[in-house]
């Protein structure tokens, strides 16, 4: 057995950081780790409030710590997730370059005979050299995508006589890509999005159960009974616990549903031949569109038509020109910061139906009009797209054995022109396209 005072020092001279506090946050442990590297001795700090001494830190580490008074659960902070915690000072071990440490966080729960929380444990651990070997390899692999994209730029431009095949290629790679990844996605998320959304019920229900509960204890006039009531839930944390579980389960739902958006738009892109071949009128098939999104139109765009009389029907799946049609369109709202408008221009040219569609939205940069049908490319801010309309457009169109083509400068809009052959031979069309399959 070690006396106190030789433990005591031990824990002084451990190459971490440690610090005890107790359940009001107070500091009763700072060891010489936290003294040096914060030019903070035990007597500045020993009997301070930690949240108050940290200010900067004291909304994280107060969420960090509350979270073991409550779970009793050691609870843990890697430098992914927030990579200087305290301001200490560290040299890179690849450059030697000083700069603020990264460190991993663990705090643990002390408890006393009873089983409650005395007091809590903060362990600082330095991950600088995890940190910076972990950044350098991302930059190294940042640099290599960087230097194969300037590739795959020169390889588009040597093959461009060739875009329409290579383009076939490249859909059918991707859609089968697309299909298998939605395909091993779909099942296990729609498990969790339904218990999910089932646990929210449930939650709800138990919620209301345990106020109803309060309130008839508060009828009853029964102060025994509502001291039990309260002590309880005291003991329980029950009113955080009550305000945390819907957070934690909407936060939940939330993600989900971003998964299952991605995979819807995964599924879409990989049925691209999913509707039968027909004469279809291209007006009928637009003017749906715009039912169907009118809640996403109204409040961005005021849409005005401008439609051949007589317009001949064209042989087409109208299902896929439809979802053509409707990515545009939603692209265009989208885009547009204020109320603005949309114009839509239906007439024959030629032997080709021309449909039109132009917007007063900022416009495309010129360096990304030749990316703009490009699989996953997209200027939408992260989460918001992606980058799978315009490139499945393009396939469905060129399937048609059409074109569409885009003309936009900043500041005036974008201009979508497609045109489809009106005079088609039935029999040219397969019934399905073998290159990519509908197999979700």
């Amino acid at each position: 057995m070690i006396d106190d005072k030789l433990a005591l020092q031990l824990i002084r001279q451990l190459p971490i950081g440690a610090c005890l506090v107790s359940t009001d946050y107070t500091i009763l442990l700072w060891n010489d780790f936290f003294s040096e590297r914060l030019q903070l001795v035990p007597e500045q700090a020993l009997g301070k409030n930690l949240l108050e001494l940290f200010p900067e830190q004291s909304k994280f580490l107060k969420r960090k710590l509350d979270s073991v008074l409550v779970l009793k659960n050691t609870s843990f902070s890697y430098w992914e997730q927030r990579p200087h915690i305290f301001h200490f000072k560290s040299s890179r071990p690849v450059t030697g370059h000083e700069e603020l440490m990264y460190q991993n966080m663990e705090i643990l729960p002390i408890t006393n005979t009873a089983g409650d929380v005395s007091y809590l444990f903060i362990a600082i651990m330095d991950a600088t050299t995890t940190a910076s070997y972990s950044l350098a390899l991302k930059q190294a692999l940042s640099q290599l995508e960087e230097e194969h994209k300037a590739q795959a730029e020169l390889i588009r431009k040597l093959e461009e006589a060739h875009n329409q095949l290579l383009q076939a290629e490249k859909m059918a790679s991707i859609g089968q890509l697309a299909a298998g990844v939605a395909h091993e996605i779909n099942n296990p998320i729609g498990f969790i999005s339904s218990n999910m959304e089932t646990l929210q019920h449930y939650c709800e229900s138990l919620i209301q159960a345990i106020n109803f509960a309060g309130s008839l204890i508060s009828q009853s006039n029964s102060a025994e009974l509502s001291k039990q009531f309260a002590d309880f839930g005291k003991q329980r944390n029950l009113n955080f616990l009550l305000q945390d579980m819907p957070e934690l389960i909407t936060e939940s739902l939330e993600g989900t549903g971003r998964v299952m958006s991605i995979v819807k738009s995964l599924r879409e892109f990989s049925h691209v031949d999913s509707s039968e071949w027909k004469e279809t009128n291209l007006i009928d098939g637009i003017e749906s569109t715009l039912r169907i999104i009118n809640n996403e139109l109204k409040y961005k765009a005021e849409v005005h038509k401008n439609y051949q009389k007589d317009m001949p029907l064209v042989y087409c799946q109208s299902m896929q020109i439809n979802q053509v049609f409707m990515n545009i369109l939603l692209n265009a709202a989208q885009a547009m910061e204020q109320m603005g408008f949309i114009y839509i221009d239906i007439a024959t040219e030629g032997d080709f139906a021309k449909v039109s569609i132009r917007d007063t939205g900022p416009g495309i940069e010129v360096q990304h009009l030749n990316k703009i049908f490009d699989p996953f490319f997209t200027t939408k801010a992260v989460g918001a797209g992606t980058g799978l309309g315009l490139s499945l457009s393009y396939s469905i169109v060129q399937k048609h054995k059409g074109k569409i083509s885009v003309q936009s400068q900043i500041g005036q809009g974008a201009e979508f022109t497609i045109l489809l052959p009106l005079h088609q031979q039935h029999e040219e069309q397969p019934e399905a396209d073998s290159s990519v399959e509908n197999i979700l």
